[in-house]
């Protein structure tokens, strides 16, 4: 468990292991997911990615009173994937 008492004060639980930069935190086994990822490939080299982490925080900001640190690997997969289709169709 982490401390987060710098930006909401409560303790999250992270999975038990850290993905690698390569590994998807989304496993294309539907055909959402399968999307997501996909889409997430063809367009990497448009998007730079601290923009895009940064993008995807923002968006959450603005929609959610949730800590970033205490969401899933895959609710932060899906955050940033709104946030590369708001980058890539502006």
């Amino acid at each position: 468990m982490a401390d987060h008492s710098g930006c909401c004060g409560g303790r999250h639980d992270k999975g038990p292991k850290k993905r690698g930069r390569d590994e998807a935190a989304i496993s294309p086994a539907g055909s959402i997911s399968a999307t997501i990822v996909d889409y997430a490939q063809r367009v990497r080299h448009r998007v730079n990615d601290d923009l895009l982490e940064r993008h995807a925080r923002e968006l959450h900001a603005r929609s959610s009173y949730d800590c970033w640190n205490g969401l899933s690997d895959r609710d932060q997969e899906l955050w940033r994937h709104m946030a590369r289709l708001d980058l890539t169709t502006r």
